[in-house]
């Protein structure tokens, strides 16, 4: 392999590792949403336990997050993240 080979790859990893937290790193806002996946509001030990129950696809974590903000806009972050964890499990027993 020569030279120039390493360096396009080193560049394409770049890259990709740029567009991935750009859209969608662990503090970058969720979709449509203003708060961030690691909101301050929300227990780091709840963020580590949806984040482990989703292969720590923070993605589908703020997905998830986020589909709970839309059903129940009133309630805080916090119940946002237990009300996911909770879906997971339960449909997990089913």
């Amino acid at each position: 392999m020569d030279l120039s080979v390493i360096f396009a790859i080193i560049i394409v990893v770049a890259v990709i590792l740029w567009l991935r937290r750009r859209k969608g790193g662990l503090n970058l806002p969720s979709i449509g949403s203003s708060r961030s996946l690691s909101g301050s509001s929300v227990r780091s030990s709840t963020r580590r336990q949806l984040l482990r129950m989703v292969g720590g696809n923070p993605s589908v974590a703020a997905r998830l997050v986020e589909s709970v903000r839309d059903r129940y806009p009133n309630r805080s972050e916090q119940w946002c993240w237990e009300k996911a964890i909770y879906d997971i499990q339960r449909d997990r027993r089913s």
